[in-house]
């Protein structure tokens, strides 16, 4: 009789978790696709809204050093920065699976870190930022199940898509100023890097079996669609003595596919500190002659087609 009563606690226990994790999570759910501003709502309206000429993907260096209006005024066409945070290829892959279920876009600039290709744990965790979109868009699964082969078993629970974004979310749905706030997805950087530009080596690092298996499906994908792929390695404010396992990858691909590719590495146009954040990342100064700079390369290669 006592085992009686403990498994019916157990089960209305185990039943009332259930009911809170879905009453948690829908409601989780809700203010998270009413956000009208803020990084997490620029995903939405890249994947779900945005129907722009040109999309730029790619990491942070691509969310600070893409500026749409430039881009757009140069090469006449509307475009929509898709950059976010420390993601990689792994992410734009996805990115591109959802977008292309709703419309195709004219052209596609890729930037690529030099180590995008390298293994990195932080790669697959980060990917969580597609987390609550993959019950609208089941395409992915083919990038979400990289994370572990117990990612379908964690959405189970309504909660766990919004895992560390409750903060987010809040912010995204009140009147509070937000530095990521863009109608356009690019977020400029204010500030000047006071460093010195140091020496660079990459070591001969193993490539990511995954990420090099995304990147050609990319590239796949914007061919087989007749989008226009430029692959863009964008200014470091460093000394890079050497060619890492990615650009040599990448200068592959160039000579393979005849995928152009702008590569930024020690360019001499970019060698003051004024036009950086950090080593790593231009402010908005660089970022709008960046955004320049790069047009033009691209058009002054349209025309000598």
């Amino acid at each position: 009789m006592t085992h009686i009563v403990f498994w019916k606690k157990f089960l209305f226990f185990f039943l009332c978790l259930i009911l809170l994790d879905f009453v948690i999570g829908n409601v989780l759910e809700h203010f998270y696709f009413t956000q009208n501003k803020g990084k997490l709502y620029n995903v939405t309206v890249a994947l779900e809204k945005q129907t722009c000429d040109i999309l730029i993907f790619g990491s942070s260096r691509a969310m600070h050093h893409y500026n749409p209006e430039i881009i757009t005024d140069s090469l006449g066409l509307s475009c929509f920065n898709a950059g976010y945070d420390g993601q990689s290829i792994l992410y734009c892959n996805g990115m591109l699976d959802v977008i292309l279920e709703r419309y195709t876009p004219k052209m596609i600039i890729l930037d690529v870190t030099t180590q995008d290709f390298s293994e990195s744990s932080v790669s697959y965790d980060l990917l969580y930022v597609l987390d609550p979109y993959v019950r609208r868009h089941p395409v992915l699964w083919n990038t979400l199940s990289l994370k572990s082969r117990f990612e379908k078993i964690k959405h189970l629970s309504s909660i766990y898509p919004y895992n560390s974004m409750l903060a987010r979310i809040i912010v995204g749905n009140i009147s509070i100023k937000s530095k990521d706030a863009s109608d356009n997805g690019f977020t400029p950087q204010d500030g000047v890097w006071k460093g010195e530009a140091l020496p660079e080596v990459y070591p001969e690092g193993k490539s990511d079996p995954n990420k090099l298996n995304a990147f050609n499906a990319f590239c796949k994908k914007c061919i087989k669609n007749n989008i226009k792929l430029y692959l863009v390695i964008s200014p470091l404010y460093k000394l890079v003595e050497n060619e890492s396992s990615t650009v040599k990858y990448l200068n592959q691909i160039r000579e393979k596919k005849g995928i152009p590719l702008f590569n930024f590495t020690n360019d001499s146009n970019y060698s003051s500190n004024e036009y950086f954040l950090d080593d790593s990342h231009l402010n908005a100064k660089g970022a709008d002659k960046f955004s320049s700079d790069i047009s033009h390369q691209i058009l002054a290669l349209k025309y000598k087609r």
